[in-house]
């Protein structure tokens, strides 16, 4: 039998009609899809290994994922086979041979999601999937300074899902950027090696609440520093939330390797 190889892929998904990327037994996921089509193409069974495991309406420009296969078709060939085998909503977007110790969700340096918010009086009628609707007039300048205290190595337990279950909750953070275009479109970039369970969605909500002037960024420091979180620190919708770029090198963006970001 010929030894297994180790294939990486970057995978793009619209989120909205999935429990999230990892399989479950109350729904579809992007896992089972992805696997299910992989599967049939090299005609044995299929696992992956994600970079990060987006909830249920989180969307993916930047997934990351390895599987082993002892199939001998080029990596190119097993990306175009899967094309018909798998929905619309889910594509495989590069596909390389990996070294042997790889994998997708360890070898992350960093991780990148975006969220996208749109601040106007009336809700948008196209794109609504993708983003979050805020009618209420925002303070740019109030929810930047609030984010300079994400900045750094905090305890971000106040930022997490009752259900998150991970015994880690110490994260170097860099500063989120807030970009906010002309439309009304705010972007909200965050970067730090792994994310708790509905920490972005949670930071977000902070800084809407923030530009709201429902909070001040003496809240957001309370927050990190008692491990309590305020009531209008709210977990914003899934929709807007895209995990956007994993890298895996300083090459690529990543930080120091022994850096704990």
């Amino acid at each position: 039998m010929s030894p297994a190889r180790n294939i990486r892929l970057t995978i793009e998904y619209d989120g909205t009609n999935y429990v999230g990327w990892q399989r479950q037994s109350n729904g579809v996921s992007v896992q089972q899809r992805l696997e299910e089509a992989l599967s049939q193409h090299l005609g044995e069974r299929v696992r992956t290994t994600c970079a990060g495991r987006t909830d249920a309406g989180v969307h993916a420009r930047g997934q990351v994922v390895n599987f082993r296969t002892t199939s001998r078709l080029t990596p190119r060939a097993i990306q175009h086979g899967a094309f018909p085998l798998l929905p619309r909503d889910i594509t495989i977007v590069e596909a390389a041979e990996a070294p042997a110790g790889f994998d997708a969700r360890k070898s992350a340096v960093l991780r990148w999601y975006r969220y996208f918010l749109l601040n106007r009086p009336v809700a948008p009628a196209v794109g609504a999937m993708y983003l979050t609707h805020v009618p209420g007039r925002l303070s740019l300048a109030s929810m930047q300074e609030a984010a300079a205290a994400f900045e750094g190595h905090h305890d971000f337990r106040a930022f997490r899902a009752v259900t998150c279950t991970a015994i880690r909750t110490h994260l170097t953070m860099r500063r989120p950027v807030l970009t906010l275009g002309e439309d009304g479109l705010l972007v909200m970039d965050f970067r730090c090696r792994s994310f708790l369970q509905n920490m972005v969605r949670i930071m977000a909500g902070a800084l809407v609440a923030c530009g709201l002037g429902k909070l001040s960024p003496s809240d957001i420091r309370f927050m990190l520093e008692t491990g309590n979180r305020v009531n209008e620190a709210v977990t914003l919708a899934p929709n807007g939330l895209f995990l956007w770029r994993v890298f895996y090198s300083q090459a690529d963006g990543g930080p120091e390797p022994d850096s704990d970001s």
